[in-house]
């Protein structure tokens, strides 16, 4: 009877002290979050087995994708000066099962892709060098290569890159074409290119929904496909300012959209994001203050260029042969402008109805007049609030 009760007191000692470490790992997991998100998550891992004594194959979809959220959170920000590669293997996972699930609703399914990070040659499409094809997709053997670094060489916004983020947006980029090559297009039919930009948006907005990535990370990408526009007659790719609708549609179709929140950052249309700005003098003078975020292009470079294109082509037409001169055709018009998402400041003048953003070259203008629909969005959200009518 005493080894019994010797016996049993061990293994409850086993038992508790097994109870403890989940406990104390669950915390570890769950540390970043808050209030009943802490909570249902410090349940969820306090209730598992380590991961060394659990077979990850019995878990469903769902949980192997809380799981990845969970380690992403608390991963934290990644490299900015490198392609972090943990940081990415841990995205490349869980955007695998994000999109799988959305091909089951489908009746569909694929297999998983390979990323590639080093600078060998594929397996399909020829024995391609990876290094000579940095950022591709082969379906022959469904691998990805990806190396953001020959892409940012013309980018027109180099401040404060962070190159992790911008290799998340490359490499969710080509896994749409994944996507696409197994269950099809379903946004944009016409176009594998913009299909593939619209997937990585969606994708933006599944990781930013579950805060694995701040705002920034979403504006320094839109800029990337801004910059990979092309408006070569042949090219695969569409113009700029449609790479960057496509994502950004994306981004838009399903997690995030206007009213949602970024972190601090409010989305009050379905392309500008803002912030309150508590100023000392409180609303006492009909203002308020804000930062924002706003997409912006500037046409002069592309207009330069254009001109300059075509004096070459004029003079290569006039003195040069027939095939310089049909070269010069192909080149003209395809200098490109320049956009980015800028962080500006915004007044907002409730009293006298009009607003003004510092820095960019144009003065106080009527609420109205906002063509990004902006300054509106914040008047009517805010301005009431605080006492002062818009009519």
């Amino acid at each position: 009877m005493k080894l019994l009760l010797l016996l049993l007191t061990l293994i409850s000692s086993v038992y508790a002290l097994h109870a403890e470490e989940l406990n104390i790992k669950a915390h570890k997991k769950c540390k970043l979050r808050s209030g009943n998100d802490y909570k249902e998550c410090y349940l969820y891992f306090s209730r598992i087995y380590p991961k060394g004594n659990r077979n990850r194959n019995s878990l469903s979809s769902n949980d192997r994708a809380q799981e990845l959220i969970v380690d992403l959170q608390s991963y934290g920000m990644p490299s900015a000066n490198n392609a972090d590669t943990k940081f990415l293997q841990l995205h490349f996972k869980l955007m695998y099962i994000y999109w799988l699930e959305h091909a089951k609703k489908k009746g569909e399914s694929f297999p998983a892709p390979i990323l590639r990070l080093d600078n060998g040659v594929l397996k399909g499409c020829g024995g391609k060098s990876i290094y000579r094809y940095p950022n591709i997709y082969c379906a022959d053997s469904g691998e990805i290569t990806l190396n953001v670094k020959p892409l940012i060489k013309g980018f027109t916004d180099k401040k404060n890159l962070n190159l992790s983020y911008l290799s998340l947006a490359i490499l969710s980029h080509e896994f749409g074409h994944h996507i696409n090559h197994h269950i099809g297009r379903e946004k944009y039919l016409k176009n594998e290119e913009s299909e593939a930009d619209w997937r990585s948006g969606k994708y933006f907005s599944y990781a930013m929904s579950n805060r694995l990535i701040p705002l920034s990370a979403l504006t320094k990408s839109a800029n990337l496909f801004f910059s990979v526009g092309d408006f070569h007659l042949l090219s695969k790719h569409e113009n700029p300012q449609e790479r960057f609708n496509a994502f950004m549609n994306g981004f838009n179709d399903e997690y995030m959209g206007i009213g949602s929140f970024a972190g601090k950052w409010l989305q009050d249309t379905s392309k500008t994001f803002s912030k309150r700005v508590h100023k000392s003098k409180d609303i006492t003078d009909g203002k308020l203050y804000f930062d924002v975020y706003r997409f912006e292009i500037e046409r002069a470079k592309q207009i330069t260029g254009n001109i300059f294109a075509g004096i070459i082509g004029a003079v290569n037409c006039s003195q040069g042969s027939s095939k310089d001169c049909a070269q010069s055709l192909l080149i003209q018009g395809q200098a490109k402008p320049e956009g980015w998402f800028r962080e500006r400041k915004m007044i907002i003048d409730c009293k006298n109805k009009i607003f003004d953003i510092k820095g960019d070259g144009f003065k106080a203008q009527q609420i109205n007049s906002d063509r990004k629909g902006q300054a509106q969005s914040l008047s009517k959200r805010y301005c009431r609030k605080s006492g002062y009518s818009l009519f």
